[in-house]
């Protein structure tokens, strides 16, 4: 990404805010997240590093939006369309041109804290959670967990991230020998935190694109969405959060998903525990009209890029984003 140089603007002459997140807040709350889920414990030693500085490639451009609550999709440092959408929603929530285009005046507005990466320390017990991947609906509704199945999927899920971009910043990692305590080098982004109400949803089908807004209307957060592959399952108009699951089962219907039934000799119900490759991720927020729902997916390197049974589907890290700010009741629109 080019730059040019700029000249030192009058202390007089008001600055517009920088937005980010602190970076010694940002690196605790990267702790306390991985923590949690136990996949493998960040590691930065080193002094806490100076305030933004200004975004000088792609990739930085792209962790930057993600942690501001603009998800460019999976990091992978190479900007697309769902890099240019996150931007110019980013530039929308901040009345700024809407271009899709980075230009340095967007400096003063948007910068890259430090470090962009840490090194994740693989644990044992994160280890001990790797499911074999299932070859058929029915294998998957044998197992008691629908957890990552290898340990390159689990990193880069957990550091929103593309997997192929992770294996690339890890040249000389050995995918099929890694051991309690070795370390794997990713972007530090975390599920981004909305921290307050959401008033609204909206879906944009054309744009496959999701954002939430305040009671005021301004635009909070931005990700890529995955729609229905038939026009007549996307539901247009308004709807509303009706139930709000972490970690939700799935049950298989062979009703709805009859090709599958009739190629398996499926003709029972039966349900698929939990875990983020479980059918719908890690999160369901279901909605008012039966078996309809916003949703995480297996697979976030597809989403936005290829089409759902009928949902609407989210990287499991946006889906959490949206799970901790929704409620019961939350309006959800779906745009043409």
């Amino acid at each position: 990404m080019a730059r040019s140089k700029k000249t030192r603007k009058s202390k007089e002459q008001k600055q517009p805010p920088r937005f980010g997140i602190g970076i010694l807040a940002l690196v605790l709350l990267l702790g306390a997240v991985y923590a949690l889920l136990d996949p493998a414990q960040v590691l930065w030693r080193g002094p806490v590093p100076p305030p933004g500085r200004p975004i000088e490639n792609a990739l930085e451009l792209q962790i930057a939006l993600a942690r501001s609550g603009f998800s460019p999709g999976p990091i992978d440092g190479a900007p697309g369309s769902q890099t240019r959408g996150a931007l110019s929603a980013f530039q929308a929530s901040r009345g700024l041109a809407v271009t899709g285009v980075w230009d340095p005046a967007l400096d003063e507005w948007l910068s890259i804290e430090e470090p962009t990466h840490v090194y994740i320390e693989l644990t044992a017990a994160a280890l001990a959670r790797l499911t074999p991947r299932p070859e058929s609906w029915r294998e998957r509704g044998q197992l008691d967990h629908l957890g990552y199945h290898s340990t390159l999927e689990m990193v880069a899920e957990k550091a929103c991230a593309d997997p192929d971009y992770i294996r690339s910043i890890n040249p000389h990692v050995d995918w099929t020998a890694l051991q309690p305590g070795d370390r794997i080098l990713a972007p530090l982004v975390v599920p981004y935190h909305i921290g307050q109400e959401i008033g609204r949803i909206e879906i944009r089908l054309q744009a496959r694109e999701l954002q939430a807004f305040d009671p005021a209307g301004q635009l909070l957060f931005h990700c890529p969405v995955s729609i229905a592959r038939e026009v007549a399952k996307r539901p247009v108009g308004e709807l509303k959060v009706e139930v709000r699951v972490e970690n939700p089962n799935y049950t298989f219907n062979p009703n709805i998903l009859s090709a599958a039934a009739e190629r398996e000799g499926i003709s029972e119900k039966f349900v698929i525990q939990p875990g983020p490759n479980n059918p719908v991720g890690s999160v369901w927020l279901g909605l008012n009209r039966p078996s309809y729902g916003i949703h995480g997916t297996p697979e976030p390197e597809q989403v936005g890029r290829t089409e759902s049974s009928g949902c609407f589907r989210l990287a499991n890290w946006n889906a959490q984003t949206l799970l901790q700010a929704t409620e019961v009741g939350t309006p959800v629109l779906v745009l043409p």
